[in-house]
């Protein structure tokens, strides 16, 4: 009889122990340093929140009125993003930066054209035609946040 509560102590102990080291064994990754958002991040966020929305429902010709409600979103910010700076244009050569800023800005012009023409689309009922759009314009961010985009945002 003696034997089962030096049993039971032996096993609460070899439990605790290993709880205890479990916690310890595991110590926490720092803590990733983030830049605080630029004007124009927090622009292109609203914007891509509003894309990622559209992108879901784009296909459904009963959503249209609210796909257009997005569309305008999209407009709003990317209208307003284009009149910024990208982050990236400090991190790059003073000689390079009037080029970088051009392309940008020519960029975003064609983004734009791109969401009149889903506009256009939506606004017809040609939803596989907007669907097409929607999928050209994610093609257009990838490309722009590529070449735009700092590195220390991500």
């Amino acid at each position: 009889m003696k034997s089962l509560p030096r049993l039971l102590v032996v096993l609460s102990v070899i439990f605790a122990g290993s709880v205890a080291f479990a916690a310890d064994a595991a110590p926490a990754a720092p803590a990733k340093e983030k830049k605080e958002d630029t004007e124009l991040t927090k622009k292109m966020d609203k914007m891509n929140a509003a894309y990622r929305k559209l992108k879901k429902q784009a296909a459904d010709a009963t959503k249209n009125a609210e796909s257009l409600q997005l569309v305008a979103t999209m407009r709003e910010y990317a209208t307003a993003g284009s009149k910024l700076e990208p982050l990236k244009l400090t991190e790059i050569p003073e000689a390079d930066r009037a080029k970088m800023l051009e392309g940008f800005k020519a960029k975003m012009k064609d983004f734009l054209a791109g969401i009149d023409k889903l506009e256009a689309a939506l606004k017809a009922g040609q939803n596989d035609e907007a669907v097409k759009l929607v999928q050209a314009l994610g093609a257009m961010q990838k490309e722009g946040h590529k070449e735009y985009k700092s590195k220390s945002i991500d």
